[in-house]
């Protein structure tokens, strides 16, 4: 796997335990815009101007691509998770998603939080980013 692959993959699985939180505000934008300033001062009304909030809430909340693609990694990521076995979790939940900065891979198998060896605590943390890559269709190889 490159490493450039590999990094975008762990960056999104740094961002899952905040994913709920990022669709939630993308939805929230979407369902409650800004109105737009109005520069035009003096000018005419708009007879012709349509006024369809919940029309064009259900269009763009459907239609956005970061919101779908924020849903979309939340998806592949869970269903990566319930496929992967207890050690695989665990490695992935200690690794990306509790924040143990510092802490390599080797520092967690010698405390025993990982129950396995350090070679193969690499290849389940590997097997499961090319999982993750081929359900977010990236080209891991």
């Amino acid at each position: 796997m490159r490493k450039s692959v590999q990094h975008m993959l762990e960056d999104i699985l740094r961002d899952y335990p905040k994913l709920p939180g990022y669709i939630k505000q993308r939805e929230d934008e979407l369902k409650y815009p800004t109105p737009e300033q109005d520069d035009n001062v003096g000018g005419g009304r708009a007879l012709n101007k349509l006024s369809d909030p919940v029309g064009r809430e259900v269009i763009t909340i459907n239609d956005d691509r970061w919101l779908q693609q924020l849903k979309k990694e939340r998806q592949a990521i869970d269903e990566c998770l319930d496929e992967s076995g207890v050690v695989t979790e665990k490695i992935i939940q200690e690794t990306y998603f509790k924040g143990n900065v510092g802490l390599r891979m080797v520092d967690l198998c010698d405390r025993q939080i990982i129950p396995v060896s350090t070679t193969k605590a690499y290849e389940l943390r590997n097997s499961f980013l090319v999982e993750l890559g081929k359900k977010l269709n990236v080209d891991v190889m």
